[in-house]
């Protein structure tokens, strides 16, 4: 059995499709139609639902409601009995409770669930809900938006083409859903919504009321009464319909020792409450203008969530002039819509009609948020959220963006902030995750790397990088807590270069005559005119070694530069470098680089390698520069980390040696010791 459930704030419900293609809710062990979203715990047991809300309006203070508000708060936690519960734990509770009650009253095993969710909700809220879906035992098959489902089960009854709003004002959330229905099939085309806004916040007016009459009778403060904050939980919600039909509505208090009997009327109740009428309208109003809008573009509002039958909330739509569709099934619409895409195939949905004819419904969801990358901004002077799926793009959503590694940074890393929101400024949006793409293939010379942001079905957010197609390693990293620098100006400060001694080994051996040996001159003298303030030392090495100067200033070290293309040093590769490097670096008292270019493979390889690490642990940054026959792997162990093992070109070397330079002048390898 498949199954849609509705994971309210203040109630939830199950459904499951029937065998005539209808929606049907699953009633619980009560035989009522929804389950308050209510958790008590009572004498080392569990309660859930009726049970639990019982507990709480007779006074139990270890009673949790309302933690749909929490999803994805990673600072949220419910204690009790030693225990620590997230809201993800506890939604996880209640959906196992709903669970077992709807498979012993099917007398069937549940295969799959589609979970509904607010369509405002984020990708951490989102995950939360999918995790505590996992935890209470059901395959998730997908999350739907809950004005989506609504929709999905009005258009399994009607057929009328036209543009609406679907306005669902639950317990504890808001979402505004647009859509457009043309013969039969659904096409969201917006959403915004609020988490943190539906009927308890009219419940906490009716608190008010009652907290301030009795604070005029007695001079004393309920607000700051557990007892009162936690019966009243449940009180203020049934005063709260009842002004729907009856003013004034007479309210008995017994609090500290004292008692009364307050008033309230619906029209100090509407008079308080009117600000967040407002806030939905204004809400409403919002969406429309961003779709370039109106509420004359709009046939009807269908109405979502027990929140909706507030007479102000009514009136107020009443007020736009668009006809208002009031269903009988308001409660549940959103479980029975879920139930319908639990059989879908993909967002479609086989309709029948009454005579039994059957066609195909076609059900197409909408991104909530716009989702983003953390970049610099066009002059590099602050962070951005650089957006790359708009709000409202189509779901699925798949869109790729093109970073670069500037020339210089040898960093085989790319870490990626993923931003969610509309706000170019950083600390405006949501970060939702942190990954680094590993393994970029960089050998200095600037590296395009494409980063992929994609939307699944469910609207969770999934990010991979590739480069030139290929894709790369993804590692989960942590949001650090303090991300008040993303909102900071970016400092770009001259580099100040340290004194360095730098020591140029070259290769003379037969196979580097030619054409080899000038490009490696001259990419040497332009590698001297980028560090001016360095101090140089050259080495000539083939069959023997030889110390062209040492200590050399830039203006000086040219000549000897030019000596390589007569220097005498037979024409084999039985030598290496290292260990006059050695000498040399032991007479500065400067940080010392030295770069070793070779064009081929030498026959000491062991004591070349020794001598390197001795080099190494004396803190000299070795890089290596290798072309022809030169063995990558060999450079590898004769440098200070792999990232300074680099293959080049004969035409390539001048380009090479200046990454090089680049890279040492700014800072760079950071991971040499």
């Amino acid at each position: 059995m498949k199954v849609g459930i509705d994971l309210g704030t203040t109630y939830s419900a199950v459904a499951y499709v029937d065998e005539t293609g209808q929606p049907v809710i699953i009633k619980n062990e009560f035989d009522e139609e929804t389950t308050p979203s209510i958790i008590a715990f009572a004498d080392g047991d569990i309660r859930v639902g009726r049970e639990a809300r019982e507990l709480q309006a007779a006074g139990l203070s270890t009673v949790v409601s309302s933690f749909k508000r929490n999803m994805g708060d990673a600072g949220y936690r419910f204690e009790c009995d030693g225990k620590s519960y997230t809201a993800t734990d506890l939604s996880a509770i209640l959906l196992r409770h709903m669970k077992e009650v709807a498979e012993e009253r099917m007398g069937r095993e549940i295969e799959s669930a589609v979970i509904t969710v607010p369509a405002y909700f984020n990708d951490l809220q989102k995950g939360a809900t999918l995790d505590a879906g996992r935890q209470a035992g059901f395959n998730v098959e997908m999350l739907v938006h809950e004005p989506t489902a609504a929709s999905v089960c009005y258009g399994m009854k009607n057929s009328k083409n036209g543009t609406l709003m679907t306005f669902d004002l639950g317990g504890g959330t808001f979402d505004i859903t647009i859509l457009r229905i043309e013969n039969g099939s659904i096409d969201v085309v917006g959403s915004l919504g609020d988490p943190n806004l539906g009927g308890k916040d009219w419940d906490d007016v009716v608190k008010e009321i009652l907290i301030e009459q009795f604070y005029d009778e007695f001079a004393i403060d309920l607000s700051t009464d557990d007892f009162f904050d936690t019966t009243f939980s449940v009180e203020a919600e049934k005063i709260k319909k009842m002004l729907t039909f009856n003013s004034p509505i007479r309210v008995p208090l017994r609090f500290a020792g004292r008692s009364m009997v307050a008033t309230v009327t619906r029209e100090d109740f509407e008079f308080r409450s009117s600000g967040l009428v407002e806030s939905t309208i204004s809400m409403c109003e919002r969406i429309l203008a961003d779709l370039h809008m109106t509420w004359g573009d709009l046939s009807d509002i269908i109405l979502v969530g027990g929140s909706t039958r507030l007479p102000a909330i009514r009136r107020a739509l009443a007020e736009t002039g668009v006809h208002l569709i009031i269903n009988e099934d308001t409660d549940t619409a959103v479980a029975k819509g879920a139930a319908l895409l639990s059989i879908s195939d993909e967002g479609r949905i086989s309709k029948r009609s009454s005579t039994g004819d059957g066609r195909l419904m076609k059900v197409s969801d909408a991104i909530a948020h716009s989702l983003g990358a953390l970049a610099e901004n066009e002059d590099g002077t602050a962070y951005v959220n650089d957006i790359i799926i708009r709000r409202s793009s189509k779901i699925p959503a798949v869109e790729k963006r093109r970073f670069e590694i500037r020339p210089g940074n040898l960093t085989d890393k790319i870490e990626i902030y993923t931003m969610q929101g509309e706000s170019r400024h950083p600390l405006e949006c949501t970060v939702l995750k942190m990954v680094t793409a590993e393994d970029v293939e960089n050998d200095g010379r600037g590296v395009k790397v494409d980063i992929e942001y994609s939307y699944d079905r469910s609207g969770m957010v999934n990010v991979q990088a590739f480069q030139d197609g290929r894709p790369l390693r993804m590692v989960k990293g942590e949001v650090p807590e303090d991300i008040s620098w993303m909102g900071r100006p970016i400092e770009r400060k001259e580099p100040q270069m340290a004194p360095m001694h730098v020591i140029l080994s070259v290769d003379l051996s037969g196979s580097m005559s030619g054409r080899p040996k000038k490009n490696a001159i001259e990419a040497a003298h332009n590698f001297v005119k980028m560090l001016p303030a360095a101090r140089f030392s050259v080495i000539a090495y083939a069959d023997k070694v030889k110390v062209l100067c040492s200590n050399s200033s830039a203006s000086e070290v040219g000549r000897h530069i030019d000596e390589l293309a007569t220097a005498s040093v037979g024409g084999g590769n039985s030598a290496h470098p290292f260990d006059k490097i050695l000498e040399l670096a032991a007479r500065s008292d400067m940080r010392v680089f030295e770069i070793t270019l070779t064009d081929g493979c030498w026959y000491c390889t062991d004591d070349a390698i020794a001598a390197a690490k001795k080099c190494m642990k004396k803190d000299i940054g070795c890089i290596s520069v290798g072309f022809g026959s030169a063995d990558h792997d060999f450079l590898k162990k004769i440098s200070s980390m792999d990232e300074a093992a680099l293959m080049s070109s004969v035409d390539g070397l001048a380009a090479t040696f200046s990454t090089i330079a680049s890279t040492i002048s700014s800072g760079g390898y950071k991971s040499i010791r």
